[in-house]
C-alpha cells in the first residue's frame, strides 16, 4: 500500500467496468475487536464475488486510505470498529456526510488520521470521492490480543450479509 506508483490512475480505473466496488476492511487484528475489518475481509475472500468487486485489507487506514478511495472505484464500502453508542457487536450503516455531521459531537472513534480526517482532507484538497458507505461495528474489547470478542464474533455473519447486500445493490444492472 505504500507504493502508489503501481496503482492505476484515477482516469484509467474509472474507464474500467471491472472497478465497480471496493470493500475496505480497516483495523488492527492484534487489538481485539479492532480487527473486525480484516476479519470481514477474510470472510469475504472465501465467497464468490461478482466481477469488479475487490476486497481490500486496509490495515489501520491513516492517510493511505485517501489513496485507496481515489483509485477510481464507482462505490466503496468501509468496515471498521467504531464507537457507535451501541452494544458490543452491534453495527451501524452510515455515510461520510453523517460522519462529518457527527464529528462535532465525536460519537465515532476511528484510528489516528482515520476516516473523518481523510474525508476532511479530501474535501479540503478538492478531491472527488466515490459514494461511500461505512459499517461501524461497536467493539467490546480493544486490548492487545488477537481475536474478536464473543459478541463481535457472533455479529460477524450478520455483518457479512449486510455487506453482501451492498455488493448486490452495487452490481445489479
Amino acid at each position: 500500500m505504500s507504493e502508489t506508483s503501481s496503482w492505476p490512475g484515477r482516469a484509467e480505473a474509472s474507464a474500467s467496468a471491472l472497478r465497480r466496488l471496493a470493500i475496505i476492511g480497516l483495523g488492527n487484528p492484534l487489538r481485539g475487536d479492532d480487527g473486525i475489518g480484516p476479519r470481514l475481509v477474510e470472510q469475504l475472500r472465501q465467497r464468490p464475488l461478482p466481477p469488479g468487486v475487490a476486497v481490500i485489507d486496509g490495515g489501520t487506514g491513516g492517510l493511505s486510505l485517501l489513496f485507496l478511495l481515489e483509485e477510481g472505484w464507482e462505490r466503496v464500502v468501509i468496515v471498521d470498529a467504531a464507537d457507535v453508542g451501541r452494544e458490543a457487536g452491534d453495527f451501524a450503516r452510515f455515510t461520510p456526510e453523517e460522519v462529518r455531521l457527527a464529528r462535532a459531537a465525536d460519537p465515532f472513534s476511528f484510528h489516528d488520521a482515520g476516516l473523518s480526517e481523510v474525508l476532511a482532507l479530501a474535501e479540503a484538497l478538492g478531491h472527488e470521492l466515490p459514494p461511500i458507505v461505512v459499517f461501524g461495528v461497536q467493539p467490546g474489547a480493544l486490548d492487545w490480543r488477537e481475536g474478536l470478542s464473543e459478541a463481535v464474533q457472533r455479529a460477524l455473519p450478520a455483518l457479512v450479509e449486510a455487506v453482501m447486500a451492498e455488493v448486490e445493490a452495487a452490481t445489479q444492472g
